[in-house]
């Protein structure tokens, strides 16, 4: 399927870099903004093809890449910054919903991974979206211990002390040689340390324009957001949403299934197909890892379930 590469413009006119799926149906279609994971370029993780596939069914899709990652700008590179990322996706929504193709009231988000969990945040404070569908989002934001933790803002507070300075910002490394997160970002375990510790020793690119380093700040700006007390709050009717789909890779060791279940628990609203409720649908995905939900071989179930989600929320025949 054709795609438009092309910008859009945030509300601090920063130029982010997307490409558009247009729907090829003669009448305004659904939309749907699709967020990548962390410090992810918008060519990793199969994105191009999950975007395809929902064009394919009758979605207009953009995906684009976040702030200072890919080709988008940023004030430097590889700053992972929550709410400016939550604002951006608002921003991304509003570019969506002015498009010919789109019908500006039939529009949702996603995201995968960090991106899930900006998504369901920005769906908890913008009432423009219809729907989200969180897939295997991030829910451990901690670090492996409480001493890592002290150490690692202790070198933020210090790194910003130096910024004042005229210094640039301290960059660390994402993923190092035995692939693990350097400053104990998660929990022990997690990404295939085999599989992205070999990328790192023979210096390749886990995709297309990715780049092995975040800024330090990042992890600071990380430690001072709590999203899942908003999250609560997604199911009350009259936050206008309609729908929100989650999904839970069963053995996923990146974001524990425990705990996404305990986080999709505390949301409010219906589970079985009442009307008049928000539509909160859980879909537990047995057998696959954090990132075999969207590998070549499964996407495209996962994807069938997610369009026939977004039919149920805007009450489409089958």
């Amino acid at each position: 399927m054709s795609y438009e590469s092309t910008t859009f413009f945030t509300s601090d006119h920063t130029p982010l870099s997307c490409r558009i799926y247009h729907s090829s149906s003669p009448s305004p279609s659904p939309g749907l903004v699709i967020h990548p994971g962390f410090n992810c370029p918008l060519t990793m993780l199969n994105l191009p093809s999950v975007a395809s596939s929902l064009q394919s069914k009758g979605l207009t899709v953009l995906l684009y890449d976040p702030r200072g990652i890919g080709s988008s700008p940023g004030t430097f590179r590889g700053d992972i910054d929550p709410p400016q990322y939550i604002s951006d996706l608002s921003d991304a929504l509003t570019h969506l919903r002015n498009l010919a193709s789109v019908n500006k009231d039939e529009v949702g988000i996603a995201g995968f991974s960090f991106g899930g969990t900006i998504a369901l945040t920005t769906a908890a404070v913008d009432t423009r979206v219809k729907f989200v569908i969180a897939l295997a989002p991030l829910t451990d934001l901690d670090f492996v211990s409480e001493e890592q933790r002290f150490r690692v803002l202790k070198k933020c507070m210090q790194d910003k002390e130096s910024q004042v300075l005229g210094n640039e910002p301290v960059t660390v490394r994402v993923i190092d040689e035995e692939g693990k997160n350097p400053v104990g970002f998660g929990h022990e375990g997690g990404f295939d340390k085999e599989k992205y510790g070999r990328l790192v020793r023979e210096g390749r690119e886990g995709g297309e324009g990715w780049v092995n380093k975040v800024s330090l700040e990042s992890y600071w700006k990380i430690s001072l957001w709590t999203p899942w007390p908003l999250w609560k709050l997604l199911g009350r009717k009259e936050r206008g949403l309609k729908g929100l789909m989650w999904v839970v890779p069963g053995r996923d060791e990146v974001s524990w299934p425990w705990l996404q279940e305990r986080y999709f628990g505390e949301i409010e609203g219906e589970r079985e197909g009442k009307g008049g409720e928000v539509k909160v649908r859980k879909w537990v995905v047995d057998g696959l890892g954090h990132e075999e939900i969207l590998n070549e071989e499964n996407y495209g179930v996962v994807m069938e379930m997610v369009w026939r989600f977004v039919r149920e929320c805007l009450n489409e025949d089958e």
